[in-house]
């Protein structure tokens, strides 16, 4: 049995730590609360503007049996898409700073608080038995993946179809693979930086 006494910091050391360590959980719920709303209301604002874009009185119809002001919308929006994607992935690599540094805040304290316990979490996806390993798909950043580049995919589908006039399984087709491609890029260069 280990009798070691583990030391706290002093009282003010304590205190400054604490200070810090209150300030880091403010900012990482705050960051985490800005991209799980952005990540609720993406979908459902796309598919609003997508049924309010329907409209007939909206399209201004070409030769090519396209529409220009869906197909510049369309292309807008998915650009507008990608650049909120690249800002969530900016807020996955910020609470992850938090968390890293949360962490080691609560090492210093001697604390086995929430940092510790995202930490504890995503190295037993990684090294646990498979069932533990399975659920380390279900992460925020599996989860932006996917929401961004679906809603991607859908204005890039609809970029295709109204502002150039393909046909249909011919956007599905490239939208489908423009999303993947997007979705599976974002994901591999953020899990090599971020366990969870």
């Amino acid at each position: 049995m280990n009798t070691d006494v583990v030391q706290s910091p002093p009282g003010p050391e304590r205190d400054s730590l604490l200070a810090v360590y209150e300030e880091i959980c403010r900012s990482y719920h705050a960051i985490d609360d800005f991209r799980m709303k952005l990540l609720g209301l993406l979908p459902f604002t796309s598919l609003a503007a997508i049924l309010l874009l329907e409209r007939d009185d909206l399209l201004v119809a070409t030769s090519a049996g396209g529409s220009e002001l869906l197909g510049f919308a369309s292309v807008f929006a998915a650009a507008f898409t990608a650049t909120l994607f690249m800002y969530e992935i900016r807020g996955i690599l910020r609470c992850d700073g938090l968390i890293r540094r949360g962490q080691h805040i609560e090492e210093q304290l001697h604390i086995k608080g929430q940092f510790f316990q995202c930490a504890h979490d995503a190295n037993e996806q990684k090294s646990g038995p498979w069932p533990k390993r399975i659920t380390g798909f279900f992460n925020t950043t599996v989860t932006a993946c996917l929401v961004y580049s679906v809603v991607f995919a859908a204005w890039v589908f609809l970029a295709l179809r109204w502002g150039y006039g393909l046909q249909a399984f011919s956007c599905a087709i490239v939208a489908s693979v423009v999303g993947i491609l997007l979705g599976g890029l974002a994901y591999q260069l953020v899990r090599r930086v971020v366990p969870a």
